[in-house]
């Protein structure tokens, strides 16, 4: 491999940002593809097909063999409130390959024991979301219906790039957030990019059946590459 392309290939691994190498099947010449340089290349739609299913891609193009490799840092899971639904939770995005953190100033809740495989920040969301990088590869999860500590990790992730952000708690508790989001000046369209009450409606009742309603919606955000899933949820009935 070219010199100068390992160290380009190195140096985007190490700033943890999506990128996809393009070369032709018959020859050995390879170029790099930055995530912020997709949409003006002659072949963005494979490009963003491969970053976004994860996968090699093969393709014929005018009668030549090309190959699409992306690659993609891990994608983050942030959980603000270490509670039963966590627990599952964390689980459950562990064995999806997500990296997870959970987060909650409350001891007796964010204890390492409760959850041994994660990184768990004791301490309230307006410190810990310091030492974050909420980017495109990120999903925000918000448990614990006290507003002290969801509001401000919801209005943190609505001024970042996240590509998801879920919210727990019933319709009722969802219009009063939004109410006070419109009130802090937040539009109604940035308003929609919070999905809530959080998880796809599949009548869930347990705390780990509601991890796999809010994991399945998460799942969702990042494949349809769409922040707010408000279309799936309307023909939910309909699949």
């Amino acid at each position: 491999m070219d010199k100068d392309l390992l160290k380009k290939i190195l140096e985007n691994k190490n700033k943890k940002k999506s990128f996809c190498l393009i070369s032709r099947a018959d020859t050995s010449e390879t170029s790099l593809v930055k995530n912020k340089d997709i949409e003006k290349h002659k072949f963005s739609k494979l490009i963003k097909k491969a970053i976004n299913e994860d996968k090699l891609i093969l393709e014929e193009i005018n009668g030549k063999e090309w190959i699409f490799n992306p690659f993609n840092p891990p994608v983050k899971l942030i959980i603000v409130g270490a509670v039963h639904v966590a627990q599952s939770l964390s689980i459950i995005a562990e064995n999806s390959n997500f990296d997870v953190v959970i987060i909650d100033p409350r001891e007796a809740f964010a204890s390492q024991d409760r959850f041994p495989n994660n990184k768990v920040i004791c301490a309230w969301p307006e410190d810990a979301f310091r030492e974050i990088q909420l980017d495109e590869r990120t999903a925000v999860v918000t448990l614990t219906h006290e507003p002290n500590l969801d509001d401000i990790a919801l209005k943190n992730s609505l001024n970042s790039k996240c590509f998801y952000i879920g919210a727990l708690g019933s319709k009722k508790t969802h219009k009063k957030r939004i109410d006070r989001f419109k009130q802090d000046g937040f539009s109604s369209d940035a308003l929609k990019r919070i999905n809530g009450p959080i998880g796809l409606p599949i009548n869930a009742q347990t705390p780990q059946e509601i991890a796999i309603s809010i994991m399945a919606e998460i799942i969702s955000s990042l494949r349809y590459q769409k922040e707010s899933i408000e279309e799936l949820r309307e023909n939910w009935k309909n699949r």
